[in-house]
């Protein structure tokens, strides 16, 4: 993910969340897949690698909200920037609250129920961010 580099302007931003996005969405179609195989009990043992892909994507998904914060926000007018500091912060107490659960029930089909909820939340609140990107500027 591009969290090194500082692009010196808004479309250069632009272009690196949008890319991001790509990247992410791979890893939430990932994360989907073992969800529904946990769901199904198509495999008998799928929780680890509902649990390996859950734990990459959140440790990617925080890197990109970092990105957005540092690089995004100050960017974007005002208002923009308070809403998106906003959904950010639920989209961490969500992501939060998956890794709390699969860490305090253990129950891999609970666990994958909720990720495909937070996978659904998250392709919305991408496709969202995707439409006002492209507005601004």
């Amino acid at each position: 993910m591009d969290i090194q580099h500082t692009p010196a302007s808004l479309n250069e931003v632009r272009l690196a969340v949008l890319r991001q996005h790509t990247q992410l969405a791979q890893l939430l179609d990932e994360l989907e897949l073992h969800a529904k195989a946990v769901i199904g009990g198509a495999v008998v043992d799928e929780a680890q690698p509902l649990n390996d892909a859950l734990g990459l994507l959140l440790t990617r998904f925080s890197r990109h909200l970092d990105y957005e914060e540092a690089n995004l926000a100050p960017r974007i007018p005002p208002g923009k920037r308070g809403t998106l500091l906003s959904d950010h912060g639920e989209q961490r107490r969500r992501a939060l609250g998956l890794v709390h659960d699969r860490d305090v029930f253990g129950d891999p089909r609970t666990l994958a129920r909720e990720a495909l909820a937070f996978i659904h939340t998250l392709r919305k609140d991408m496709a969202q961010e995707e439409e006002q990107l492209r507005a601004l500027g």
